[in-house]
């Protein structure tokens, strides 16, 4: 079978269409079969099964309540194919009566209606579009024929591709006429299917069937106008909402019987009244009828399978019984649709806690608390907090794979080598710097990192103007005689807690990776002379005690993690030696290509590479700028300004400030962009040339 891309969400699978073709061409079908029953069954009747029950789901209730949808998978093996067959509830089950189908075989899928020769809807069909021009008006005005529908015909006529229905009508309609089936049909091909998930499957087949449901009707109805309008104006629908409406202020009221009569009413007027199903199924289940409460909702999710706060629900209700996998299962499928919903990782949290995973429930909890606080839900948030304070989780860090694959996955352009020197120095010294261009990712990566080892993270922004420790600790002020503490110092004595936490529990403690961001703004040796001491201290015993202030001491324990992000320009300090043989230092480069793909498909790509190339050894740049560039640009493009005009403004106000000084290599890049710039750039071409005629007068330049 050719090799084609598959969605990760289809229902089936190449396997599903092999094993379907090895099915047509085995001379031994029902042996075949029953050799592989456990493989047709998990990747072929399963998978279609779930797709028709999602699709009568979702289709309108008119529908449904003129149709049989209590239908078994049938099954032919001469053929060979799978189906399911939708008869109308007026007439029995024969499959020479009206009916629409399903059907999946080795070359893809197959569905729409179809209506026997023998069928007497045959000839109902035929009799009632016969000399009835109103009928045949509201059937070519109101039914939707989606793009690649065939209709059947043997006779020798043509049908048009530009009216193919109001020709096939004219056909079929002839008393004596050729054709002796009536069909009305889509195929997708397999390759095609196999790129869809299961709601666009789904809808593929819903709109057809909706669509071509008023030729059903024609062929079912001894009056099918009246019918047809009725579909077509679906006034039940009013009625429906009424009763939910109904329903939902009894429920509101805690009248929970007389609610789910109002709840019953409406299904019976729209029967995939979403909002029914919902309210009914909570109802339910506050009485206690947790079954028909599951059935309710299960049901829901086969019209809305996306609705990720049902799956939160109907996982409480499992909770309830107990049933902590199935709970478990529900709130995964919540957050595969949602991954920001805080309930679902709130109610995950809780469950892991029943049986007894400290380290998921702690993480669910941590999760929810984060989401909760940015939702400004102060009482599950503090809920949450409360539950957080009873768990000590045991830590167990991730295999380097893990957390390659896991970084990557963020979006963060770094090498595997750079990541690895970086985890390897964490471990080796806990105390790393991390040099390179502006831009490049070195807090990105020190964040990422974190959250992959679940690590508790701070970022302290280093200022030019510390000089003392106290800059970085705090202070005792004997006037009040407290201690003044810094977001430093609090996690200092918060590290330190989980570490003696952790001793007596007799588990692992829990990272914590404290950043100081550009560190060499101001002079290490002044502010973090304290901790260049101590570190050496705890490097040769595993502990270490630093003194924040006269009779107040800190532990400095092994799950303490120190790194430093540094960029070297005019405005930052060396370092002393001191300083480089207390860290790992790992320099973080820009390669071209990484920067190339970052800036993805966008029209000036070419360009704004060029311009790297000739000015990166003078003023580097890298991510940081390319994205702000990126987001001018688009922001641009919004008050309909052309990308042209907007990244000429961006080298204007991004690039050209960065070149400056007596080098040679700034008059040699400035020649570079003026020529990139001509005619193409005016506002940064026509400053890059006076910049340009300022280093030739004077062999310096600069913006400004």
């Amino acid at each position: 079978m050719t090799e084609v891309f598959v969605n990760p969400e289809c229902p089936f699978s190449l396997k599903s269409f092999d094993l379907l073709t090895q099915l047509k061409n085995n001379s031994s079908k029902i042996d075949l079969y029953l050799k592989h029953e456990k493989d047709f069954k998990r990747y072929i009747e399963q998978a279609f099964q779930q797709l028709c029950q999602l699709t009568i789901a979702q289709l309108s209730g008119e529908i449904i309540k003129l149709i049989n949808i209590e239908i078994d998978l049938s099954l032919d093996l001469d053929i060979p194919f799978f189906e399911y067959n939708l008869f109308s509830k007026k007439m029995e089950i024969n499959f020479n009566n009206a009916h629409f189908f399903i059907r999946i075989i080795q070359n893809g899928l197959w569905f729409g209606l179809y209506i026997s020769e023998r069928s007497v809807n045959r000839q109902k069909f035929i009799k009632n579009i016969q000399n009835n021009t109103t009928l045949k008006e509201i059937i070519l005005q109101n039914t939707r024929i989606t793009d690649n529908v065939s209709f059947f015909s043997e006779s020798s006529q043509h049908i048009s591709t530009i009216n193919p229905l109001a020709d096939w009508l004219k056909i079929v309609a002839r008393q004596k006429s050729a054709t002796k089936c009536i069909q009305v049909t889509k195929y997708i091909g397999y390759d095609k299917v196999l790129t869809f998930d299961y709601q666009q499957l789904n809808n593929e087949i819903k709109l057809l069937f909706e669509g071509i449901f008023p030729l059903f009707l024609v062929a079912t109805c001894d009056a099918p106008i009246i019918a047809i309008e009725t579909y077509l104006h679906q006034a039940n629908i009013e009625y429906a909402k009424y009763y939910c409406q109904q329903g939902v202020k009894k429920y509101q009221e805690e009248n929970y019987q007389d609610a789910i009569k109002q709840f019953d009413f409406a299904l019976e007027e729209a029967p995939n009244l979403a909002d029914a199903y919902r309210y009914r199924g909570k109802v339910k289940a506050e009485l206690g009828y947790t079954d028909e409460a599951i059935s309710d909702y299960d049901y829901l999710l086969l019209i809305q399978p996306k609705n990720y706060e049902i799956y939160d629900e109907r996982g409480q209700i499992y909770y309830k019984l107990e049933n902590y996998d199935k709970a478990i299962d529900d709130y995964n499928q919540s957050l595969h649709v949602n991954p920001n919903f805080a309930l679902a990782y709130y109610h995950r949290g809780l469950t892991y806690l029943k049986i007894n995973n400290q380290q998921k429930a702690f993480e669910d909890l941590c999760r929810a608390t984060e989401l909760f606080d940015k939702e400004k839900d102060v009482d599950n948030y503090e809920e949450a907090q409360r539950i957080l304070k009873t768990i000590y989780p045991d830590y167990s860090e991730p295999l380097f794979t893990e957390i390659n694959q896991n970084i990557r996955s963020k979006g963060l352009r770094i090498s595997e080598s750079i990541l690895r020197r970086y985890h390897l120095a964490l471990k080796t010294r806990k105390f790393v710097i991390l040099s390179g261009t502006s831009g490049t990712g070195k807090t990105w990566l020190t964040k990422a990192y974190a959250e992959v080892v679940a690590a508790e993270y701070l970022l302290v922004p280093v200022a030019p103007n510390w000089t003392t420790n106290e800059d970085l600790l705090g202070y005792f002020n004997p006037m009040d005689k407290e201690y003044h503490y810094t977001a430093f110092s609090h996690f200092l004595e918060k590290a330190a807690q989980e570490y003696e936490q952790a001793q007596t529990e007799k588990r692992t403690p829990r990272p914590y990776h404290l950043i100081l961001d550009e560190m060499n703004l101001a002079r290490v040796e002044y502010y973090f002379a304290k901790f260049l001491s101590v570190m050496e201290v705890r490097m040769r015993e595993g502990l270490a005690q630093i003194e924040l202030a006269s009779e107040k001491q800190v532990l400095l324990p092994p799950n303490l993690y120190f790194i430093g992000t540094v960029n070297v320009d005019e405005t930052t300090h060396n370092f002393a030696d001191k300083v480089y043989d207390r860290a790992q230092m790992i320099e973080l480069e820009v390669c071209r290509n990484d920067l190339f793909e970052h800036l993805g498909e966008v029209d000036y790509r070419e360009i704004l590479m060029e311009v790297w190339d000739n000015l990166h050894l003078v003023t580097p740049f890298a991510f940081r700028v390319l994205d702000e560039i990126n987001h001018y640009v688009n922001e641009a493009k919004v008050l309909g300004i052309s990308w042209e005009e907007a990244l000429d403004e961006q080298l204007l106000q991004k690039i050209l400030p960065k070149l400056k000084g007596a080098d040679d290599r700034v008059g040699e890049a400035l020649k570079a962009f003026v020529d990139i710039a001509e005619n193409k750039f005016h506002l940064s071409h026509a400053k890059a040339s006076k910049m340009l005629k300022t280093f030739e007068q004077y062999g310096f330049t600069s913006y400004f």
